[in-house]
């Protein structure tokens, strides 16, 4: 089954006739079932790595997209994995099923364990969020702004050009967690705190943050 041009612009708010299911271990000996309706893939894949980020690994699960209007279905199963590639799985099996192409958007922080491994294996892009989500709840900042704390709590240069090109990313056309204000000569951007998903991140930040930086400067 394949989206239409106009259906692969779904919003995240969006009503489609798709059902998810997913039948996961959320620990040894456990299976659980969780199902949500209507939402577009996007938000289909918000939703479980939710799920994800509350379970154990390795563990095994299997998917189940269909279709009321037409009636079709289209499933999915792995055993044993990360995180990380039930996730990136997930998100394939997605676009094959659904013809969805997903743009790129600002993900949610998955982890609030600190440990060096995944501290070593993030990207600049991630720890930039990480210090957005964890210094800025309050007021408007600049992309100097964010590379001189950067540049303070990783010991690594972040450029200002680099910094821009990033809170575009988490802006998205006004549709990520930033606010943007000013033009190209010099814009300012302030976290949406108004919104529950983001103080959870902001929550989930400070505390990974500062767990990092005690790292960082031992």
């Amino acid at each position: 089954m394949v989206y239409s041009k106009g259906e692969k612009k779904l919003n995240d708010g969006d009503r489609t006739n798709k059902i998810y299911e997913f039948t996961y271990s959320s620990a040894p000996g456990l299976r659980e079932i969780f199902q949500c309706k209507y939402v577009s893939p996007s938000e289909a894949l918000n939703r479980f790595s939710k799920i994800l980020s509350l379970t154990e690994s390795p563990f095994d699960f299997k998917i189940v997209v269909s279709d009321e209007t037409m009636g079709e279905e289209s499933s999915f199963q792995v055993k044993g994995g990360s995180i990380e590639e039930m996730f990136a799985k997930f998100k394939v099996f997605l676009e094959t099923s659904t013809g969805f192409t997903f743009e790129d958007v600002v993900s949610e922080i998955q982890d609030t364990d600190y440990d060096e491994a995944r501290f070593d294996t993030m990207s600049n892009y991630e720890k930039m969020q990480l210090i957005i989500y964890a210094s800025f709840k309050h007021g408007k900042f600049s992309s100097l702004d964010v590379a001189e704390i950067y540049e303070d709590s990783f010991n690594e240069d972040l450029p200002k050009s680099t910094a821009s090109t990033y809170l575009a990313r988490m802006w998205n056309n006004g549709k990520g967690h930033l606010e943007r204000y000013g033009n190209r000569s010099g814009y300012t951007y302030r976290l949406k705190t108004e919104l529950k998903e983001v103080q959870k991140e902001t929550d989930r930040a400070e505390e990974l943050l500062a767990a990092i930086q005690m790292r960082v400067r031992d």
